[in-house]
């Protein structure tokens, strides 16, 4: 069946008797196609265009409401996901007492949005936590120094901690001010991690002018960093599914905004559909949502469909974690465990904060209240990991295991990066491709391809680690201290630590080459 025959059916709650309900819905019919009242349609756009009402029952819970069924052909959505949403509730959401309940998409639709690009599998890849719920905090307030939050970045790391985000409320107009404060809480978690040896992720918060995401994006995944953390509906949930898709980032998504669409319990979308449904076609790997007994008026029960809504089947798409937040404490956890279960992200503020021991041991006690009710592995099972042809369906949508070669070194799923974000360290005609180690691997290394055009040259530049070259197309110069040397396909190099090195194509044709590195390294130093 073609994708413009295929339909999108959508629930509705609206505060109307039944006698008066019919007639409502094709208002809503109408109003989300065409526009235009009925008689004025021709029959080709009444038949291909226009919303058609499918059903009409009596709400079990709102007495006076009515459940609508409208079916929308599936080509109207074409065009990204601010279209979609549009299409499900653009204009009608003007209309008082129409509420937004759900949505069923069929599968070529679901087919555009590629999801989660780590989800539930590839996030505790890239912790290596497996069998418990993640622990993460945020680092606040806004007005605190870098030093100070740098600091409790560290100390969150340093108590064991899995994920330590900026508040939403983080944010710097100015691109240099962005660059220090998250280099330096980069800084001090990398540091904690070294003592630990677990992994702890720092999530930035992508936010500020509108031109400036791109390249706040790029310093983030240039510098090491594994994700970032987003609010869709201030950038825009189709924005933050390309931010997501370009800059390979894992996705940490805030609900800020989200009370003006969900809270009218008249009006607006349903919880599990907007924090659900719509982050999780947007690219989120993490959506935090409030729990019950924090600072918001929301129940168990509009939680518990916002985890269904993040984990459910839902296409091809990976799942991802649904992450409560406030009012979390330690005399919760049981409630806690039983509500969302081990594949969640419990995201913890002031019971770690305001802890006796400090945030390190605020983080300690409820690790150490997680491990006694889950049993904690640091590496994958090997039931789950038994080889490369016997990966869980989960595993298989969040990490390829066969990277498909295109033409002219392109790869499946890998798409060109950024080599630097800055020329502090000059360099000219680099394209990069991260193939393995950045996309949930349980690897401790790092495989990369450079390609250098005519001309063209990387920076000079020395580290602690190691490097190995491998040549792979053309002809290039492999400067190290004082030697060069030629580096063709299939010849190996090895720089040592703190040698100063470049590579450099004096040809008139493309030179390519794979790059290995450590997973976990420093950065980059002038000579």
């Amino acid at each position: 069946m073609d994708q413009v025959d295929e339909l999108i059916r959508v629930g509705y709650r609206v505060r109307a008797d039944r006698a008066n309900a019919q007639d409502l819905a094709r208002a809503i019919a109408l109003e989300q196609t065409v526009e235009l009242p009925e008689n004025q349609l021709d029959e080709a756009i009444r038949e291909e265009v226009m919303g058609e009402v499918q059903t009409i029952e009596n709400d079990p819970v709102f007495p006076g409401c009515q459940r609508v069924r409208i079916a929308y052909r599936a080509g109207l959505a074409g065009g990204g996901l601010g279209v979609l949403f549009n299409l499900l509730y653009g204009n009608v959401s003007m209309y008082p007492g129409v509420r937004l309940l759900d949505v069923d998409l069929p599968d070529s639709l679901l087919a555009e949005y590629p999801g989660p690009r780590y989800g539930i599998a590839g996030v505790r890849g890239l912790l290596g936590v497996h069998g418990r719920p993640l622990l993460a905090t945020a680092l606040k307030p806004r007005g605190s120094p870098i030093e100070r939050l740098a600091s409790m970045a560290e100390a969150f790391a340093l108590g064991g901690g899995d994920i330590v985000k900026d508040d939403q409320n983080l944010a710097d107009a100015d691109l240099d001010a962005f660059r220090r404060r998250v280099d330096a809480c980069a800084v001090a978690v990398e540091r904690a991690n070294e003592r630990t040896g677990r992994r702890c992720l720092y999530l930035p918060h992508l936010a500020g002018p509108d031109g400036s995401l791109e390249k706040r994006a790029e310093f983030i995944r240039a510098r090491g960093l594994a994700g970032a953390l987003v609010c869709p509906l201030l950038v825009g949930l189709d924005r933050a599914r390309s931010l997501a898709r370009d800059y390979d980032l894992l996705f940490m998504a805030h609900p800020a905004l989200s009370g003006v669409y969900t809270q009218d319990g008249e009006q607006g979308v349903a919880h599990h559909l907007l924090l659900g449904t719509l982050f999780r076609l947007a690219g989120v790997d993490i959506s935090v949502f409030p729990a019950p007994g924090g600072r918001f008026d929301v129940d168990a029960e509009q939680c518990g469909a916002i985890a269904k809504a993040l984990t459910r089947p839902l296409g091809k798409l990976s799942p991802a974690f649904p992450a409560p937040a406030g009012g979390m404490r330690l005399d919760t956890v049981e409630a806690l465990v039983r509500a969302y279960g081990r594949d969640s992200v419990w995201l913890v503020g002031g019971a770690l904060h305001g802890h006796a021991g400090g945030v390190a041991g605020g983080t300690r006690a409820f690790l150490e209240a997680l491990r006694e009710r889950f049993d904690e592995r640091v590496k994958p099972p090997a039931e789950d990991f038994a080889s490369a042809c016997e990966l869980p369906s989960s595993g298989r949508q969040a990490i390829q295991t066969l990277i498909a070669a295109r033409d002219d070194f392109r790869w499946q799923g890998r798409d060109d990066q950024v080599y630097k974000t800055t020329q502090e360290l000059g360099f000219r005609g680099v394209r990069r491709v991260e193939l393995v180690g950045r996309h949930g691997e349980e690897a401790g290394f790092e495989l990369r391809y450079f390609e250098l055009e005519p001309d063209g040259y990387t920076s000079l530049e020395k580290h602690v680690h190691t490097h190995v070259l491998i040549g792979a197309r053309g002809e290039g110069v492999l400067v190290a201290g004082e030697a060069r040397q030629i580096l063709e396909p299939n010849d190996v190099a090895y720089v040592a630590p703190l040698e100063v090195h470049q590579l450099r194509n004096e040809s008139g044709e493309p030179f390519g080459f794979y790059c290995i590195v450590d997973r976990e390294r420093d950065r980059p130093m002038p000579p």
